[in-house]
Parts: structure tokens; C-alpha cells; sequence
């Protein structure tokens, strides 16, 4: 897999790689470059709305059709049904496309065998429009050759490409765990599935995660759409098929839940150092520790509704708390 460096990618390169290495030593690593790329997009990103608008691309009318509709259940599933709002469209002149926007019939099956919304599911597919790059939040390129047509479509000057990244960058939880200091483990990722679609993944969850885009570019037909999952070894024992459509979907279904994780994540982080700026410029001297904790509550709320809104009256009282603590340790 090839990768390009911007330079503000190579700067947060070099701010994330002397975070997460002892001493202050920034060796190079692929492992870094995600985090830096990571540590891009969610800075690119504004939660102030309270939602992200997700936008798939692909170039078959197929794999970001069966992406969004992945997202929109796993989004679901974990809380976010309100918080991320995924859509699909395919870049029309690609030698992939098909004329017909309404899906084929092998994708409606898929999409049915996965329990995604037959109403999502079955609408006429849209053509990718490079204004879209300004309307939506994120862009899911499916693979390296549709996010190279979308930003070849952009000023050099546009300061885009941060949004726009490929979907199997969320197969890394060096990616879509960079706000969560690399606490993003199988068991998490488990816990954010549902029974029947984890078991779809667990047999070749390590075949997948840190996976090119190629994994999303391949063309499928009906042989490949029904390979079985195993297949028996030399040696007679069932193992992963890696040939066909099982392998890309469980990579399908591991990204999409990335991009739940990344995006929540990312929502939490703002919301936190919003909540963090507004106790500093409240609270700063000593005579604000005659506060009580309602009287500051009162007070935060009253600066802004929306930030303090993010969370509950006990989330806030704790951090309260905590900040009056570092005010006592400052001027004691």
C-alpha cells in the first residue's frame, strides 16, 4: 500500500510519534503514520453539530451501498443512530460503474443476509458530485483508486484531504483508536457487535485488520458471493477462505465499526477539552473555590448549553471536582 505525505500529516507525524515513544525519539513507523493521519481527520472534524454526515464512495454502485448500510446498523447498535448519518454514491464515469443505479441483485442479497434496512438497501444509487466534498463530514473513499480521482478533483489548495480517507484506514486501531491511547482491543471491538455479525468476523478478524485497500477493490460476482466461509487445509482441518466475498465482508463490517469507534471517540475528545476551556476560563482564582459544585454547575451552564449539555449533572459535578482539586494544589 502506497502512501503520500502532506505536510501537515508529516508535522503531526512527528507531534504523535514523540508523544507515543519514550524519550522523545520519533522513529518511523507505519504504526505512527496512523496515528498522525488519525490524529488529522479528527482535528479536521467539528462535533459542535452533535453529528457527523458519512459519506461512502466507490466506484461499482456495490461496496459503499453494503458499507453505509453496515454503518447505519452498527451506528445503531451502539448508541449512535442519531450521531452519524451515513450515505453512498459512486463515482459515475469509472470504467466499474454500472449504467443502471439501482442496485443488483446479488448486492440486495447481501444486504438482506446482514439485516441492514431494505429501505436503505434498495434505493436508486447517487452520483458522486465533488460538491459533496464540502457537504459532508467524512469521506470513505472504498479504495486508493477512488480517493486518487476525488482529490486529483480538488485544489491543491482546498484543505480537504484530511476528510477524505479510504475505508480500510479503520481497519487499524492505530486509526480509529487514536483517541483512546491504543486501548482499542479485540474484546472492545467485540463488544460493539452484535452476536451474529461478530461471528461473521471472529474466523478471519486477524486476516483483516491493518489490510490494504485492496480488500475493497476487488470486483465480485456470484462464485465469489458465495464462497464459504471455510474450506478444508492440506491437512484436512477448516480454515478461512480467503478467496470470495466472506474475507471482504468480515473486513467490511470491521472498518465500519472503526469508523463508529473513531467518530464517537473523536465527538467525546472535543466535547471533553471544550468542557475542560470552559472550567478554565470560569474558574481560575482562588475566590472561585467558594463555589459549591452546584453554584459552578449553575454558572458552566449558563456559558454554554451546548457544551455542558454533552453531558450528565454527574459528569460535570465530577468534573468539577477535579478542577477545583488542581486550583486548592496551585495556590496552596
Amino acid at each position: 500500500m502506497k502512501y503520500s505525505i502532506s505536510i501537515s500529516t508529516l508535522i503531526l507525524f512527528l507531534a504523535v510519534a514523540s508523544a507515543f515513544s519514550p524519550g522523545g525519539e520519533v522513529p518511523f513507523s507505519l504504526s505512527y503514520y496512523q496515528k498522525a493521519r488519525a490524529q488529522e481527520t479528527s482535528n479536521f472534524l467539528d462535533a459542535s453539530r452533535f453529528h457527523f454526515q458519512i459519506l461512502f464512495v466507490d466506484d461499482d454502485n456495490f461496496h459503499g451501498r453494503i458499507a453505509e448500510g453496515i454503518l447505519a446498523r452498527q451506528a445503531e447498535y451502539n448508541d449512535a443512530l442519531f450521531t452519524l448519518f451515513p450515505s453512498s454514491a459512486t463515482i459515475e464515469g469509472s470504467a466499474e460503474a454500472p449504467r443502471d443505479s439501482a442496485p443488483s441483485p446479488i448486492a440486495l442479497e447481501i444486504c438482506n443476509d446482514l439485516g441492514l434496512c431494505p429501505t436503505r438497501s434498495s434505493e436508486l444509487g447517487t452520483a458522486f458530485d465533488i460538491s459533496y466534498i464540502s457537504e459532508y463530514d467524512l469521506i470513505i473513499a472504498m479504495n486508493e483508486s477512488v480517493q486518487s480521482l476525488i482529490l486529483r478533483s480538488l485544489p491543491s489548495d482546498s484543505g480537504y484531504e484530511p476528510k477524505c480517507r479510504t475505508l480500510s484506514e479503520f481497519l487499524s486501531t492505530d486509526f480509529c483508536g487514536i483517541q483512546s491511547q491504543g486501548d482499542v482491543t479485540e474484546a472492545l471491538l467485540k463488544d460493539m457487535f452484535e452476536v451474529d455479525l461478530w461471528q461473521r468476523v471472529e474466523p478471519f478478524y486477524d486476516l483483516v485488520k491493518d489490510s490494504s485497500s485492496t480488500i475493497f477493490s476487488q470486483p465480485m460476482d456470484a462464485n465469489d458471493i458465495y464462497q464459504p466461509s471455510f474450506v478444508l487445509s492440506d491437512t484436512g482441518s477448516a480454515v478461512p477462505n480467503t478467496n470470495g466475498w466472506p474475507q471482504v465482508q468480515a473486513g467490511m463490517l470491521v472498518a465500519c465499526t472503526g469508523i463508529v469507534k473513531f467518530c464517537l471517540d473523536t465527538m467525546d475528545a472535543q466535547f471533553d477539552a471544550s468542557l475542560d476551556n470552559l472550567l478554565q476560563k470560569n474558574f481560575y482564582k482562588p475566590d472561585h473555590l467558594d463555589f459549591t459544585v452546584e453554584q459552578a454547575d449553575d454558572q458552566l451552564r449558563k456559558s454554554s448549553f451546548s457544551i455542558t449539555g454533552y453531558f450528565s449533572p454527574k459528569q460535570r459535578h465530577d468534573r468539577i471536582k477535579k478542577h477545583f482539586d488542581s486550583l486548592r494544589e496551585k495556590f496552596e
